[in-house]
């Protein structure tokens, strides 16, 4: 019993900075052109060209007016500039 609660927290911790990191996006035309700059800067093709996808689906959200929809889509971007 003890386990599965030390377990779940565990998770818990994972899970939270991930939900407050895309709480802090804001999805307007400056931190677009932002990560654009930052993607450009991208070294890894792979990482690159999906952080690109991203980046247009994102840009595709924001002239819809989908703000949930692009800050998850500029979050995404920016994790193809995360080192791994």
């Amino acid at each position: 019993m003890l386990r599965k609660l030390l377990v779940g927290a565990f998770l818990c911790v994972l899970v939270a900075p991930s939900a407050f990191a895309q709480s802090d996006i804001t999805c307007n035309q400056a931190a677009m052109t932002k990560l654009e700059t930052d993607v450009k800067a991208i070294t890894d093709e792979m990482k690159k060209d999906y952080a690109n996808k991203e980046l247009a689906m994102a840009k595709q959200a924001l002239a819809s007016n989908d703000a949930d929809k692009c800050k998850t889509h500029m979050s995404n971007a920016m994790k193809g500039n995360d080192p791994m």
